[in-house]
């Protein structure tokens, strides 16, 4: 039972105060200009600077191809053009990559993917009365986001990285 259940099992009242105290980590990621998402920090495996890109006959619009790492290669996702749905005129930067990781069921052993990042990734502390809707500037988001926080006056959503590469497993 986490802490709410308890309390509410306990017939206390949850203080507004304890509520809005709940917080939790998350890295924030620069997509676009002045455009933001997150991801849980469990699911960050490590930040690359400019990585060789691999590009791939076929691959879909959205992968600029793969980058080496560990000991194998990963689809590099631009996740500007996935969410616009066609390429950008303008090569994504590919200065620094994010790799992430996921499983497609319990137990299942780990697979990674990265994404372009404009700029470094920051550790920002997200509350529960931060909160917000999905933003209406792609019809994707419902898709690859499990909920949205307002960040600076901006949402951002948050992204299930097993969704977000679900399409390239097919």
């Amino acid at each position: 039972m986490n802490e709410m259940d308890l309390l509410a099992t306990a017939g206390e009242p949850i203080a507004a105060e304890a509520a809005a105290a709940r917080s939790a980590a998350a890295r924030l990621l620069e997509y676009k200009r002045d455009g933001f998402v997150a991801f849980a920090p469990h699911t960050t495996m490590a930040l690359v600077d400019s990585p060789e890109v691999v590009p791939v006959p076929g691959a879909p619009y959205y992968c600029l191809g793969l980058i080496p790492w560990q000991d194998g290669h990963v689809p590099l996702l631009d996740l500007n053009t996935l969410l616009r749905a066609y390429p950008d005129g303008e090569r994504a930067p590919t200065g620094h990559v994010l790799v992430l990781a996921w499983q497609d069921a319990p137990g299942a052993p780990l697979q990674y993917g990265a994404v372009c990042a404009r700029s470094l990734v920051q550790m920002i502390e997200v509350t529960d009365d931060q909160a917000c809707e999905l933003p209406d500037d792609s019809d994707l988001w419902p898709w690859i986001a499990v909920s949205c926080f307002q960040h600076e006056g901006q949402a951002v959503p948050i992204i299930d990285t097993a969704r977000l590469f679900a399409e390239l497993q097919r």
